[in-house]
């Protein structure tokens, strides 16, 4: 096996999944992203990093900020790691490295403080995750909490937004049994390698995700889980997301890191009320109490999140010039879409706004939204929960919209 460092994304994006392997290597050393970045920006490539510490320029590397001895003995025993045993669970278990720079790394994320510098990824990507929503909560779930996080799962699914969850017993596993439960794509944040499941009677639910969604994690493939993992992992869950739903969470509850996260990210954060006997219940309350938004349902989330636009939706000026120059489509011909060159919204993609015009102040229902933009039933409906999150469209009963604005 070649062991060289490699760093380049041209090599990687040739036949050879295991490419970055430098990259890889990096990951065994478990530098937190925003001392990892520190780092690169005085070394530039992970494979001068490396390179560095097997060649023993300890006092080099002890001038850069945030290395210190600890970190110089974890990477010289990276430089020197057999890889083999990682590259084989990276090949059985389809796990790729996805870079910060990467078109597919996820647009949310990339926006956050320190957004990690890597992921590792099993499972695919779409466009419609970017409308994406959290739901955390305690292990030690009562019935109550993890009925709720199962419909909240599942009714968000129906609405066509990606649920996100840390993958753990109780909440979490509930939470992504419901999204596929109905019918709708689920992310799921590890503390591990992607090849280790935790906890492992989430095994068949892990390759349920894989095919609806996807798994990511900082950890590199054979990284068994540890307790300070878990609050790391914690930060890339509520940065998927829109917004973190906490149902159920005692007062110390990992969730409510989840959920400083997230008012840290600029994100939203939602409790659900429980019982006030309940010490599960406990950290939901005091979030209500700190300003948190109260929520009993689905339509509780949309609501709040009527009228913002998402703090990741239209704020990449790259990808958003790349769509206008995709999809700069006239009507279809034949239906009755009007012209995009008239669009006015400038709060809106293409995409979007193809759908937007379909709308009328009476309500329509969504079979005749679809025909008239001459798109898939399954991403008009994405769109319209785009919409209606934007403040541009109303659900209405009986499957129907009307324009809002």
């Amino acid at each position: 096996m070649n062991d060289s460092f490699v760093d380049s994304p041209e090599d990687f994006s040739q036949a050879d999944d295991f490419g970055r392997e430098s990259w890889l290597r990096l990951a065994f050393v478990g530098l937190p992203a925003g001392r990892c970045a520190t780092a690169l920006r005085r070394w530039s490539t992970p494979s001068a990093l490396l390179s560095a510490a097997k060649a023993g320029r300890d006092d080099e590397l002890l001038s850069t900020k945030g290395i210190t001895p600890v970190t110089i003995e974890r990477l010289k025993d990276a430089a020197n790691r057999n890889l083999e045993k990682a590259l084989a669970a990276m090949e059985e278990h389809s796990i790729r490295l996805l870079l910060l720079e990467d078109e597919e790394y996820p647009l949310a994320l990339r926006s956050i403080p320190d957004p990690p510098l890597y992921l590792f990824v099993r499972g695919h990507l779409q466009e419609r995750d970017e409308v994406a929503v959290a739901i955390v909560g305690t292990r030690h779930a009562t019935e109550y909490g993890r009925g709720l996080a199962h419909s909240f799962g599942r009714d968000l699914a129906r609405r066509a937004v990606t649920v996100v969850s840390g993958l753990a017993r109780g909440i979490d596993t509930a939470a992504h049994r419901g999204a596929l439960e109905g019918g709708g794509r689920t992310f799921a944040v590890c503390g591990c390698g992607l090849d280790v499941v935790y906890p492992s009677e989430n095994k068949k639910l892990m390759e349920d995700i894989a095919c609806n969604g996807a798994a990511f994690s900082e950890f590199a493939p054979t990284v068994h889980p540890e307790p300070w993992h878990f609050p790391a992992r914690n930060r890339i869950i509520s940065g998927l997301s829109a917004g973190t739903i906490v149902v159920e969470a005692a007062e110390r509850s990992g969730a409510l890191i989840t959920s400083d996260f997230a008012l840290e990210q600029g994100r939203e954060v939602f409790a659900v009320p429980g019982n006030v006997h309940k010490g599960q219940s406990k950290g939901c309350h005091g979030l209500i109490k700190q300003g948190a938004t109260l929520v009993e349902n689905v339509d509780d989330v949309i609501q709040a999140l009527n009228n913002q636009a998402l703090p990741f939706a239209g704020d990449d000026n790259s990808r958003r010039d790349k769509q206008q120059q995709s999809s700069n489509l006239d009507a279809p011909e034949g239906g009755s879409t009007p012209s995009l060159k008239a669009v006015v919204r400038d709060d809106l993609t293409p995409g979007e706004n193809r759908v937007y015009l379909t709308l009328e102040v009476e309500p329509r229902h969504i079979d005749d939204i679809a025909l008239a933009a001459q798109m898939g039933a399954g991403e008009v409906n994405a769109t319209l929960v785009m919409l209606e999150i934007k403040g541009a469209a109303r659900r209405l009963p009986g499957n129907s919209f009307a324009r809002a604005s």
